[in-house]
Formats: C-alpha cells, sequence, structure tokens
C-alpha cells in the first residue's frame, strides 16, 4: 500500500533479488548487481516500482514539516492563498536559479531535476529481458509509462520544452546529455501516447482490488488531467493541437465518471480522514499513513500551531457562491462585508471548510485537558448572538462534521493539550483585551493571522501518536473525482460541447454534495448564466466559462493547483492584486481600538488600508506586476553554462 511500503531501502531491494540458474558455468556474481539479477520476475519489478510512489507529496513524508502545497511557490501567493510574503511573481523578484534544483519528488515539483526518470527509465529499459509473460511486461511498461508521464506533466507544466529521455542514459550519452530541448509539441505527444498506450495494456485492478496501486483508472485520471492542461495551454498561448488533448480529457474523464457516480457525502472527510481505503466513494488513488509506520509529519497540528502561514485573501473568499447559487455581487441573500459575521451567513459550505467561521467566546480556562472529550467547560458562549452563530452552525447543523467544531483548540503533537482559541478572526500579535472577554483570554499565540481569514483546510481532531512523535495519520487523496468532474465540465465547455446535462453530471453534483441544506437553490441553471451574473467577472471570458472555472477554484481549494491554472489560462495579471483581509470598523465592537484608515492594529505590523478600500486589513503592498515572462520558469544558469544548446526561456 501507499504508506507502508514507501521507505524500502534501495540496497535492501536488490539484496533479495539475487538468485541462481542451473548452469553452474552461467551464474551471475552474488555478491554483485546486475540488470539480470534485479529485473527477473514480476516481483521483482513489483518492488521496485513500489519506491516510484515516492513523487506523490500526499501530506508529507516522515521528517517533513508542513503540507507540501504550501511549501512551494507554485501554491503560496497564487490568488488562493497568501504565505505572508510577497510573490516574488507578482513582485518581478523571481531569478533564474544558478543550479538545478535537488531530489525531485520532495517539496519542490518546479525543478530541472531529471532524476525521477531516470529511475523510471531504468525499469523500462529492463523488461524486455525479464522472465515475465506478455502481459506483465505490457503492465509494468504501463505503470513505467504512467510515472514517466506524471514527472514529464510536471516538467512541461514549469519549462515547456525539455529534453524526452526515452532511455536511461550513462555517461556516455553525449548526444542527449549535451543536446538541445526536444520541442514542447513532441514531449506532450509523447507523454499523450504513453498514457493511451498504458491504458488498454495496464492490469484495471493494478496489484490487485484492494491495494491501491498504479491502474487503469489511475492512467484514465492522468489523462484528464494532462488533458485539459495541455489542451488549454495550447488554446489560450497560441500553440495548435488544443483539441486532441482536450478530446483525450474528455474521453477519460467520462469513463471514471461512469465508474465512480458518488462521492463521500461530506467535503471535509476527504482531506480529513484517517482512512480511506475500503472503496470510499470517490476516491481513485490516495497516500495511505499508519501509526508508528508511516505517519504524515503531523500536518494537523502544524495547522494549529504557532508556525502556520497560510491565510486566504478577501477575494478568494469572494469566489464562494452565497445560497442562492449567485456570486456576492448579486446575490439577494448577501449580508455585505462590514461585520465579518454578515459576510460569512449564506454562503457555499465550502468555505467554513477553508477559512475558519467568525465567532467569539468567553473564556473560563486557558487549558485543554482531553481534546478528543467535551471541552464545552473551557469556554461560555458570549451573550452576542452573532458571535455564537457559526458555533451552533458547525457543531449543530452540519451531520457528521466532527473535524471542524469550534471554538478552534492549538493542537499539540499528543492532542491531549492545547488552548482554546477565544475568537477569530485571531490577529498576530494581539496585545489588547477584547472588550467582551476577561484579560485572561489575551496572549494564546497559535492560530494567528494577519488577515484575519485563517486557512484550516487540513484541521482537524484525529489522535496523534506524540510518544515517539511519529506524527498524524489522516490519509492523503491524490487522485479524486471531484477534480474529474471539474476538468470534464471546462473541457466540454472549451469543445463548444457544455451544456445543461454536462453541469448535471459535474458541478451540480459536487454542490449538491457540499450544500444538501441549500439545494436546489444553488444548482448551476446555465441558461440563467449572462453577462450580468457577476459584476466582478473578468470582462474577457465568456459568463458560463466564468462559473465553471469558478466551481474549480472552490472545490480544489488549496490543493495546489491555482498557480498552474493561471498560467494556462494566461491569466497571470490575476496575481497583480493587493492581498486584503477582513473589513473592520469601531461598530463590530469586537476590536474596539481599531480606526479607519490608521496604519496598524493595536501598534502590529497588520495594516489597515486607508485608500480605496478603506477599512480592510492590509497583509502586503500592491504588487509591482505580473511579467509574461514568468509563464516559463527559468532554467539553471548552471546548466545553460555546462550546456549552451539548452538556451533559456524567453525573457530570462
Amino acid at each position: 500500500m501507499l504508506g507502508n511500503r514507501f521507505k524500502i531501502s534501495i540496497i535492501l531491494i536488490f539484496l533479495v533479488f539475487c538468485s541462481c540458474t542451473k548452469n553452474f558455468l552461467d551464474k551471475k556474481p552474488a555478491n554483485q548487481l546486475t540488470a539480470e539479477t534485479a529485473f527477473a520476475t514480476y516481483q521483482n519489478f513489483q518492488t521496485y516500482a513500489w519506491g516510484l510512489y515516492d513523487y506523490f507529496a500526499g501530506y508529507g513524508n516522515s521528517g517533513a514539516t508542513m503540507p507540501p502545497a504550501f511549501n512551494s511557490q507554485e501554491n503560496a501567493n497564487s490568488d488562493n492563498i497568501s504565505s505572508g510574503t510577497q510573490s516574488a511573481y507578482a513582485n518581478q523578484s523571481k531569478l533564474a536559479p544558478s543550479a538545478a534544483g535537488g531530489n525531485t519528488g520532495s517539496l519542490e515539483i518546479a525543478q530541472w531535476n531529471f532524476s525521477y526518470v531516470r529511475r523510471v527509465n531504468i525499469l523500462l529499459d529492463n523488461i524486455d529481458q525479464s522472465s515475465m509473460s506478455q502481459a506483465d511486461k505490457d503492465h509494468w511498461r504501463s505503470v513505467g509509462y504512467f510515472f514517466r508521464a506524471l514527472r514529464y506533466y510536471d516538467l512541461i507544466a514549469a519549462f515547456g520544452d525539455v529534453p524526452w529521455l526515452e532511455h536511461a542514459l550513462s555517461d556516455t550519452s553525449t548526444s542527449v546529455l549535451f543536446g538541445s530541448r526536444t520541442p514542447r509539441d513532441e514531449v506532450a505527444q509523447h507523454v499523450l501516447d504513453n498514457l493511451v498506450w498504458a491504458e488498454s495494456h495496464i492490469k484495471p485492478a493494478g496489484e490487485g482490488a484492494k491495494t491501491n496501486t498504479i491502474n487503469q483508472d489511475c492512467v484514465r485520471f492522468l489523462l484528464s488531467r494532462f488533458g485539459l492542461f495541455e489542451g488549454t495551454w495550447r488554446k489560450y498561448h497560441g500553440l495548435t493541437g488544443a483539441d486532441q488533448y482536450l478530446e483525450a480529457c474528455k474521453t477519460y474523464s467520462q469513463k471514471l465518471i461512469a465508474s465512480y457516480p458518488s462521492l463521500m457525502s461530506n467535503y471535509d472527510d476527504v482531506y480529513n480522514s484517517e482512512d480511506l481505503s475500503g472503496g470510499k466513494p470517490g476516491i481513485i488513488l490516495y497516500k495511505q499513513y499508519v501509526n508508528t509506520i508511516f505517519n504524515n509529519p503531523q500536518v494537523t497540528r502544524y495547522t494549529a500551531s504557532t508556525s502556520w502561514n497560510c491565510e486566504v485573501p478577501k477575494n478568494a473568499v469572494e469566489s464562494f457562491l452565497c445560497t442562492d447559487g449567485r456570486p456576492v455581487s448579486t446575490s439577494s441573500v448577501y449580508k455585505g462585508d462590514d461585520s465579518i459575521y454578515a459576510a460569512f451567513k449564506n454562503r457555499d459550505r465550502r468555505l467554513y471548510y477553508m477559512v475558519v467561521p467568525p465567532y467569539s467566546v468567553k473564556f473560563i480556562n486557558t487549558s485543554v485537558t482531553n481534546q478528543a472529550g467535551n471541552s464545552d467547560n473551557l469556554w461560555a458562549y458570549d451573550p452576542n448572538p452573532d458571535h455564537g452563530y457559526f458555533i451552533h452552525y458547525m457543531n449543530d447543523s452540519i451531520a457528521g462534521n466532527v473535524g471542524k467544531k469550534l471554538p478552534a483548540l492549538s493542537q499539540t503533537v499528543d492532542m491531549k493539550s492545547g488552548n482554546v482559541i477565544p475568537n477569530f478572526p485571531h490577529f498576530s500579535s494581539y496585545t489588547v483585551a477584547l472588550s467582551h472577554l476577561p484579560t485572561a483570554a489575551v496572549g494564546i499565540s497559535q492560530m494567528v493571522g494577519k488577515l484575519g481569514y485563517f486557512f484550516w483546510k487540513f484541521y482537524n481532531r484525529l489522535p496523534m501518536d506524540g510518544s515517539s512523535n511519529y506524527g498524524g495519520t489522516q490519509d492523503c487523496p491524490l487522485f479524486r473525482i471531484g477534480e474529474v468532474m471539474v476538468n470534464y465540465a471546462e473541457a466540454m465547455w472549451e469543445l463548444g460541447a457544455f451544456d445543461q446535462g454536462i453541469a448535471d453530471q459535474t458541478i451540480n453534483v459536487l454542490r449538491k454534495r457540499a450544500n444538501p441544506t441549500s439545494w436546489p437553490a444553488m444548482k448551476m441553471t446555465v441558461a440563467a448564466i449572462d453577462g450580468g451574473f457577476d459584476l466582478n467577472r473578468d470582462p474577457s471570458v465568456d459568463p458560463v466559462l466564468w462559473e465553471i472555472r469558478r466551481e474549480r477554484r472552490v472545490e480544489l481549494f488549496g490543493d495546489g493547483f491555482r498557480f498552474n491554472d493561471l498560467k494556462r489560462w494566461g491569466k497571470g495579471a490575476y496575481m497583480n492584486t493587493t492581498l486584503l483581509g477582513v473589513k473592520i470598523y469601531d461598530k463590530n465592537k469586537m476590536y474596539p481600538n481599531i480606526k479607519i484608515g490608521s496604519t496598524t492594529l493595536n501598534n502590529t505590523n497588520i495594516l489597515i488600508d486607508g485608500g480605496g478600500n478603506s477599512g480592510y486589513v492590509k497583509n502586503l503592498p500592491a504588487p509591482i506586476g505580473w511579467l509574461d515572462k514568468y509563464y516559463l520558469e527559468p532554467i539553471p544558469l548552471q546548466e545553460i553554462a555546462i550546456n549552451p544548446d539548452l538556451s533559456q526561456n524567453p525573457g530570462w
């Protein structure tokens, strides 16, 4: 399974591969590793392939400190999440690296690094001379094609033209080592052709129906993801051949949607379940974490610690629809944002799983004695009904909600002690007692922010083993049908075939699952979407396409897709946005010392914008602006110095 087999030592792998032959004269040296001894049987290939699963970062491997999506430049500051620092792209401070990155499969996937491709090619190069049957050879070739395509998808997305490596290189492969980059057209075609071949030759169930391995559905999933990316990149960047990739997305998305007709009933459970095994609805592949064997690096504790720097800017919060199915600009049930309580009411429930809903409680004790138990004796409701509105909503109105109960609790290594967070928004360096709280409530340093919209998608109350610092055990979804649905909807629009039927198969399935109590008011009705549906729409984007992209943004919020989405749409300039937070007035009575137009929030480094956005928390200055050269990453300077034939990407 993904998880308990990732850490197998390659040295040990090869030692168990040693075998002998009946002919003594042909016997291979027992103390030497060769392709003949290492790659002979089905089990040899199976064991070698376990190491290739490390490419799936999930919630991190042992020793990592935070979810990889938020330790990477791809996702930070990409219009969904603020990491607390100015985006290098929006601030024009992105520089070409001097050298190539480290081992691919770690936290940064946009690295000029081909070591993983070599690892896959070693497997592929040794299939034909093995003793396996032809069907088994086809299976492992398909698995190899999948993993190689997975890496090339990231390389193409980052760099465009990249060397295509069909075989593992040696130090004598000078024509390739010092050759030029392979044109994007050719590399993308190889990826597509390999995946199409693999889809029809891989074992449909992979290594068995319950082993959570690469199978036919995983290949179809990658065809859906890659087909949409490459097809839309080509369309919006003036390249030819977009339709064959969009058609691939369409074809294989249709197959998957037919095979996975239902979803897990609670959106939050997709990301915060201790166990995704057993055929959970809509889960195609997941990374498994098993206590004391392969734990995630305490992602939950990190989210609720003093170190989490991920918040959600105002414009991203406003992308979530209201419960009448309309955006904030035209909704009849949206109450405005003069009060954060008003702004959060009557919204797509997925917002509450991304951003801690506003609340405030009276503080009684500062220590949580048993986080898994009842903490009601540690706090009491504030008399103001607004301050307890979302506590009631999250705790009582959402059936099956376990991980996102309020008030939020800080989480320690063993999850048996911590603090009740008395209020949200919960600002950094907050030193002045709130008017309705005793002084004892002041000074809690966990789960603080600078914008007021605290990102907590991976927060939950699952137990962690702190005795040996093993960490958390919630499984991470890698491939899920929710992504396929938004892929399919977008591809069908790009192919001119999106209609109400497609909306009902995709977007409306997702909305109904997320908002059962607001259904059918939140249903997408294609005929009702016109130029006035959203007054905040980018006028260069078709109104229906705008709503399809909105659904993608919401359903995949925080999963690490947004930056690549902006790039493939040619919309990098969306990042030229000042990151604003909550609106704060004296009349809110939550932060009585705040004045509109003031420069500080209680003498901290949180700014209140005094210009056209008067009254909103402002974390960072306005960006300098996106440059079109950022659509492709720069080739490391050292690589070009070694091989001038590589050439640099435009503008660098």
